[in-house]
């Protein structure tokens, strides 16, 4: 798993690649929470490169919007593949996440 990021307007775009799954969640956490410590209070994670998501990654997705609500900051997932989608849906979790598809949609 790698990452990129990048700044768009107030908002700090993490593109992912890779798999987001047991084996990268825990050092990504710890990366993620420290670009929120730092001061990131808006993040979007671009996901088009995502090719896994198991259930260490939404756990650790979820983790980070709740870290992120807690300090009034905002949090999206972009560029859902319909595997990624349909993965969120039957969690019941399509409506949890804020999901653009695109960087125009960013408020």
């Amino acid at each position: 798993m790698s990452y990129t990021t990048r700044n768009y307007r107030n908002h700090l775009i993490i593109t992912l690649e890779g798999s987001l799954d047991i084996y990268s969640a825990p050092t990504l956490k710890k990366d993620f929470h420290k670009l929120i410590d730092s001061g990131a209070l808006s993040i979007v994670f671009d996901m088009k490169n995502i090719k896994l998501l198991d259930s260490s990654g939404i756990a650790l997705l979820a983790n980070l919007q709740k870290k992120l609500q807690s300090l009034d900051g905002r949090f999206f997932l972009m560029n859902l593949n319909s595997d990624i989608l349909v993965i969120l849906k039957l969690a019941s979790l399509e409506s949890f996440f804020k999901i653009v598809q695109a960087e125009s949609e960013l408020t």
